[in-house]
């Protein structure tokens, strides 16, 4: 930690004095049966000696830190004062339900220490000084390890997530990173093949010898569909290796990675509620109901309510005469007449309106004509500032050897660390 050590580490230096105290004042004469003045004053050694007892526990729904202390029977005048307390350095309203916190109590219930991990790399910690308690805000000195991680879509592992699920740590979230550095190329829904392969350069954080968290992808290869895609990190944004940006004007796809396509782009398809055969000029994913349902490109929404069978419906106005349409939702996130990103929420999976299960009824126009939303491509990336073509291809060469030739096989998916340069 950069600042102090963690309550835990004192909490465990404090025990292990306690304990040779213990042993040295055990080592005193005493005679069998004594009780004269060396005795006392070894039981009153004794009982001055601070006992601690540390509780674990977690943040219920829609309670606040006042009322979780006290139900750890910390008295309500001195949780009061610590929510106070801890108010300029963590806002009070950010505990969050079902997150874990430790307090540590003397054996007569006195509160002794408080601790609440804020995020992989912050703790709050409440400290009992001398005089008063102290508030402060840590951050753990976290160890990063180079790693290069190899995965392989097969029959048993068909999607990028379960590609992914054998390496250490949070594979949904490794997951996401490389689906957010292709998504302009990919729709990881519909296109990945059996045989496709990943391999990425990534740090690995760990806390005391245990894994944290995933940093930021450093470079990634792609095989999909025989077709090899690259991207390197350079001053927080992504390039292929000629220095042209991954990130475009259109993402392949409205959702996550993990959803599939249940009903494609036809000019007749049997409906399933209706029995007879129309046009179904969109592409249906299939996803839990919940799954945040993204804007493929920056535009203003035209659309946000309830329109008979699509349900709840927005739609969306993009650049070069092109809309989108999200139908189905269970929640529409936001209004009529407002600008919207590349990537930002619009709403959630749902069933409303006719549908039989939930899904994201996706579509597209060109020009007021319907298309087929997989058919439509981006326009040609933009390359990087030509004075900074240098320097990146110099930051990229180490990169590249660490991901190897283009197009080699990965017969041996799997997990290494990069030898660190002394």
């Amino acid at each position: 930690m950069k600042e102090d050590r963690p309550i835990s580490t004192r909490c465990n230096a404090i025990l292990t004095s306690l304990a040779t105290l213990v042993l040295l004042v055990s080592a005193l004469p005493l005679a069998t049966g004594s009780s004269g003045p060396d005795a006392i004053r070894e039981e009153s050694m004794l009982d001055a000696l601070p006992r601690i007892e540390v509780v674990e526990g977690s943040f219920k729904r829609n309670t606040t830190l006042v009322a979780t202390l006290v139900d750890f029977d910390v008295p309500s005048e001195l949780a009061e004062s610590l929510a106070t307390l801890i108010q300029p350095v963590f806002d009070v309203r950010g505990f969050r339900s079902g997150k874990t916190f430790k307090l540590e109590k003397d054996t007569d219930g006195a509160l002794r220490a408080f601790e609440y991990k804020i995020s992989d790399e912050k703790i709050l910690e409440v400290q009992r000084g001398l005089d008063a308690y102290e508030a402060r805000v840590a951050t753990l000195d976290l160890e990063s390890r180079d790693t290069v991680i190899t995965a392989e879509i097969t029959a048993s592992r068909n999607s990028l997530y379960a590609a992914l699920a054998d390496h250490e740590g949070n594979p949904v979230q490794l997951a996401e990173k490389v689906a957010s550095i292709f998504a302009w190329d990919v729709d990881f829904n519909s296109d990945m093949q059996l045989d496709d392969r990943i391999r990425i350069v990534v740090p690995a954080y760990y806390y005391e010898g245990t894994f944290v968290k995933w940093g930021d992808i450093q470079a990634a290869e792609l095989v999909n569909s025989r077709k090899t895609y690259r991207a390197f990190r350079y001053e927080g944004s992504y390039y292929d290796a000629k220095g042209n940006a991954m990130k475009r004007a259109l993402l392949a796809s409205p959702l996550p990675f993990n959803p599939r396509v249940t009903s494609g782009f036809s000019r007749r398809r049997l409906h399933p509620i209706l029995g007879t055969r129309r046009p179904h000029l969109a592409v249906d994913y299939g996803a839990p109901t919940g799954t945040k349902v993204q804007a493929v490109a920056n535009g203003t929404v035209t659309f946000a309510g309830w329109d008979s069978g699509y349900g709840n419906l927005v739609q969306i106005r993009h650049s070069g005469g092109l809309t989108t349409g999200y139908a189905h939702l269970s929640r529409i996130a936001v209004r009529a007449g407002s600008r919207v990103d590349q990537g930002d929420l619009i709403g959630n999976v749902g069933q409303t309106g006719l549908a039989t299960g939930p899904h994201l009824h996706f579509m597209m126009t060109k020009g007021g004509r319907p298309i087929d939303p997989r058919s439509m491509k981006s326009e040609p990336p933009i390359p990087i500032n030509a004075g900074l073509l240098p320097s990146f291809l110099a930051h990229i060469a180490p990169l590249e050897g660490q991901l190897g030739p283009v197009h080699s096989a990965l017969t041996n998916p799997g997990v290494s660390q990069i030898p660190q340069v002394q």
